[in-house]
């Protein structure tokens, strides 16, 4: 009854939560789950930031690099026109308006093909002050009336760049609310330009994805802003940097170039998938949670209460150990249970009926014990030795014998408990010895080992004795002095401590059909008795320890038999 008893006590002690607790936790979860989803948004769109942030820097500065090199291309190829170009000392010499157009469409000809390595968008002047001529070089990009007012402005200005600090001087000029960027130089009677479009420069940066407010601004020291007015009061608005905008600076120092470059970055709108990519994650989250929650009103409902039921008719086991029928049950894995603690109840029983068994086992097993420890020839001896050393007149001998053969016969009597310590059994065994020693003389020789705080520990009564008694009686002769050595010390194994007992002596050892039987786990017990200390000292270590011991018998090299005996290190308390 106990065991049922003590299981009744333990069922329904964890009782089924309310809904408010799952209620609580679902709402906990959901918190945490919506602020690390806020919080791998903000991370993802902050990398995202960083990454375009560092593929618009690499794009721009690729293309000012390029941008560059085509500049200094334009300068050098000018400066050698307008210097040693000998088609245009043709056109200088054209006597009459008929070698005139061969000389200029030749002139054409070597500039178009410059064009190739810089592009259509670079367009080329030429002007000759004393003949007041002024044409196009290359392919006309503008409407013929931009090209009036731009000849009307490059022959209406007085200029004198034709020192060589100004040959790589690049200057902007607006027209018709647009602005270019023109170098010219003048040499002697010549007066050769070079005009692109701001709009043609930044052309390539066209398709980088700058957002729907993104802007893309030159600037130089003579214009400032080189855009509309619109452009610039937005850009101007758009200016400062915040999480989903940047503003990148391209100074015309660091580059070379007349000119610096604002790029205005609207992160928001270039990222506008990534976040209501992320929206829909949060919301799906929430919907998630919203499913779960249902599910978990629907378990107390269906699975939670039928099992509160289940655990308070278990509590209510009558006093026959016959469980209440739960045929009403909704659950059939609930009625299953049943059956299966009915079972449980019987393996209850069943296991109650092997533990009683196995006390009268273990009790049985001490009372073989005794009866192998107290035989009546050697009780008889002892006697009869005693009468001998009385008749021989040898007093101190009767002294030594009768206190050793007291103190061996009142520790066997006072051993009805499992455990002594090791230190009492010791004891035991040196009496054992003296007494031998008394009745055959010296015979054997014994030593021991103990190391020092190991005789605390706590042993099995009678252990070494049956061993050292096993060696006295099949290993000591009369003809030859037999070593006994007994080593005793503690060792740790797998983080555990143990006793290792170690105990050899210079007989026969064993012989081989016993040694083969002790090795085996053979029983040694045959019809006359024999051999049953051994026995009895195995089962009691078996009993008493479980698994946790090691037993080794052998014959040593050398000779002899060598038992090893090794059981867990624990203190004895008195």
């Amino acid at each position: 009854m106990g065991v049922e008893k003590e299981l009744n006590l333990h069922i329904g002690k964890n009782p089924s939560r309310s809904v408010n607790y799952y209620s609580k936790v679902l709402f906990i979860i959901l918190i945490s789950i919506l602020l690390i989803n806020i919080f791998v948004s903000f991370f993802t769109i902050s990398i995202t930031r960083q990454q375009s942030i560092e593929y618009i820097t690499n794009t721009v500065n690729l293309y000012l690099k390029d941008a560059n090199q085509k500049l200094n291309a334009v300068d050098h190829f000018m400066i050698w026109t307008v210097k040693h170009e000998p088609l245009i000392e043709n056109i200088e010499d054209a006597q009459d308006m008929s070698e005139l157009p061969k000389s200029i469409r030749d002139f054409r000809s070597r500039v178009n093909d410059f064009q190739y390595s810089t592009g259509e968008e670079y367009q080329f002047f030429l002007g000759l002050k004393k003949k007041n001529y002024f044409f196009n070089s290359s392919p006309i990009q503008m409407k013929y009336s931009e090209y009036l007012k731009i000849k009307d402005f490059f022959l209406s200005e007085k200029r004198t760049l034709n020192k060589y600090e100004n040959f790589y001087t690049w200057q902007s000029l607006k027209l018709n609310n647009k602005f270019y960027l023109y170098h010219l130089l003048e040499y002697e009677n010549r007066m050769f330009i070079s005009l692109i479009a701001v709009d043609d420069i930044l052309m390539p940066l066209q398709d980088i994805n700058l957002g729907n407010n993104g802007i893309i601004m030159m600037e130089n020291d003579e214009h400032g802003f080189l855009s509309s007015s619109d452009q610039v009061h937005l850009f101007k608005k758009e200016k400062s940097n915040s999480f989903f905008s940047s503003h990148l600076v391209f100074e015309g120092k660091n580059t070379s170039l007349p000119f610096s470059l604002h790029v205005s970055v609207d992160h928001f709108s270039a990222f506008e998938r990534v976040v209501i990519a992320q929206f829909v994650l949060i919301f799906a989250t929430i919907m998630i949670s919203l499913i779960l929650f249902l599910i978990v009103l629907y378990m107390k409902n269906k699975v939670i209460s039928p099992i509160r039921k289940f655990s308070k008719n278990l509590s209510d086991i009558n006093a026959n150990n016959e469980t209440i029928d739960f045929k009403s049950s909704s659950i059939m894995e609930l009625e299953q249970a049943n059956a299966l603690f009915r079972g449980l109840i019987n393996e209850v029983k069943k296991l109650k009926v092997n533990i009683y068994e196995q006390e009268i086992e273990k009790k049985q097993i001490q009372m073989d014990f005794m009866k192998l420890q107290i035989k009546p020839h050697f009780y008889l001896n002892c006697l009869t030795t005693i009468y001998s050393m009385a008749q021989m007149k040898m007093d101190k001998e009767i002294k030594e014998m009768a206190l050793s053969t007291s103190k061996y016969f009142r520790y066997l009597f006072q051993t009805n408990q499992n455990f002594v310590k090791l230190e009492k059994e010791l004891d035991h065994i040196h009496d054992y010895l003296a007494i031998h020693k008394l009745v055959h003389g010296p015979v054997f020789l014994f030593e021991t080992f103990i190391q020092p705080n190991s005789e605390k520990a706590k042993i099995p009564p009678l252990v070494l004795q049956t061993f050292i008694e096993n060696t006295i009686k099949y290993s000591v002769s009369l003809d030859e002095q037999v070593s006994i050595s007994l080593r005793i010390y503690y060792i740790d194994m797998d983080n555990e401590k143990f006793i290792k007992i170690t105990l050899k002596d210079t007989g026969p050892g064993f012989p081989y059909d016993v040694l083969d039987k002790l090795q085996n786990n053979i029983p040694l017990t045959n019809e006359k008795g024999n051999h049953i200390g051994i026995n009895n000292v195995i089962q009691r270590l078996r009993l008493l320890y479980g698994g946790d011991f090691l037993i080794e018998f052998s014959n040593d090299s050398d000779g002899g038999a060598l038992i090893v005996l090794m059981i867990p290190y624990l203190i004895y308390e008195e």
